[in-house]
């Protein structure tokens, strides 16, 4: 016989599944951001050291790896919040 979930537990498996999801999408980020970033210093250094490049896309693509954190692993928890309070809005509407 199964046993029934409460909604709390539903929603901490949730979030929790969602976090895990985040921090791995922005580990790979940031894994591919490091080794584009270090195959285009070198890329520069080598055949034209006489022209400094690198740092554009460093900067560039840093802000975005940033807005990347920020919005998908730092902030993740009051989104969620959010996100179910609208849902719990909306069905208690629903049942009306």
């Amino acid at each position: 016989m199964t046993e029934e979930i409460s909604l709390e537990e539903y929603k901490k498996a949730y979030r929790e599944i969602r976090k895990e999801e985040e921090k791995r999408g922005f580990l790979v980020h940031l894994v591919v951001y490091v080794l584009v970033n270090a195959m285009l210093i070198a890329i520069n250094l080598i055949y034209s050291p006489e022209d400094i490049w690198f740092f554009y896309p460093l900067i560039g693509w840093g802000i975005g790896i940033s807005m990347h954190y920020l919005f998908g692993v730092r902030w993740l928890e009051k989104e969620l919040e959010e996100r179910e309070a609208k849902a719990e809005y909306r069905a208690r509407e629903m049942r009306r």
